[in-house]
């Protein structure tokens, strides 16, 4: 049933006359009355008594008005609360982020974010798999992740570049080197994140066009900072993005080594699914992030 064919029939009884519901409810005459009419067919029953240009309620009118004014009530509470309920979703925001941008690029974000909105922002971090699963299950509202993205149910837009680089601690034997080969990584214990940490992959992409074998790592941890903390403590050498590791190089806790004959570059991937109402606070953060990371290359 149309809520307005009820709204109409209120405004009759209360205003008495058609003309006076119709001025009311800015509609013509004749349109109110095919109005009424629908509704009268939708119960079966008329409503109103139309003697000499007068109008009245029937029986079963009288007995309708009393449901007709609890029901729009209703509707009108249905539609403050699903209102009030949707603004306060709207503020929220779930990001998903694999562990370098996580741990590494989005804090900065976050906090430039928080101090011009009163958003609620909640940051889950995991592998890109476990991200994008997130965000297929509806359980984040946006996703960044630096591995691949499959499937033609996500919407992806490049928000920054990345570069790979292998670091030692500075006790290593290669950190007085300008630069070692991709030869010599087999002749040095390799500290690797897990199998679907996006890092090991494009790393062993890359090694594979250089016709090198997997490496088997010395030792396999689940996030950078342990991989970081594992190199720097002189287990060998590790590979993570410069993001992850440019304030222990600048305070020369760890260095950089370039390897020669070997550059590893990446996008960076903001991930969304298709909405037809799309919260205005994951552009505006979207926006931000691409902002902050596009400066942060520039510099």
């Amino acid at each position: 049933m149309n809520i307005k064919l009820l709204e109409l029939f209120c405004l009759i009884v209360e205003e008495g006359s058609i003309s006076g519901a119709a001025r009311r409810a800015y509609q013509s005459q004749p349109s109110v009355t095919k109005s009424i009419r629908y509704l009268e067919d939708e119960y079966g029953a008329l409503l109103f008594h139309r003697e000499k240009g007068q109008i009245s309620l029937t029986e079963v009118g009288h007995t309708l008005y009393p449901h007709a004014k609890a029901i729009l009530s209703e509707y009108k509470n249905s539609v403050e609360a699903v209102r009030y309920q949707n603004e306060k979703i709207q503020s929220q925001l779930k990001i998903g982020a694999s562990f370098t941008i996580g741990e590494y690029l989005l804090p900065s974000v976050i906090s430039k974010y928080k101090k011009q909105k009163d958003d609620q922002l909640q940051l889950f971090i995991n592998n890109t798999p476990r991200i994008l699963e997130m965000l297929e299950e509806n359980v984040i509202d946006l996703a960044f992740v630096e591995g691949e993205v499959t499937g033609e149910a996500f919407n992806q837009r490049a928000i920054a570049n990345d570069e790979i680089v292998l670091f030692v601690s500075p006790s290593d034997p290669w950190a007085d080197r300008t630069h070692i080969l991709t030869s010599d990584l087999k002749n040095h214990k390799l500290i690797s994140r897990e199998k679907d940490s996006g890092t090991r992959k494009i790393i062993q992409e890359h090694l594979a066009n250089h016709r090198i074998s997997p490496i088997s790592p010395y030792l396999e941890l689940s996030t950078t900072q342990a991989v970081k903390s594992a190199v720097q403590s002189g287990l060998g050498y590790g590979f993570a993005s410069r993001f992850a590791v440019e304030q222990e190089i600048k305070n020369h806790l760890l260095v950089h080594v370039p390897v020669a004959d070997l550059k590893i570059s990446r996008p960076l991937w903001s991930v969304t699914k298709p909405l037809r109402f799309e919260k205005p606070a994951i552009e505006t953060f979207l926006r931000m992030t691409k902002d902050m990371l596009g400066r942060d290359e520039r510099s």
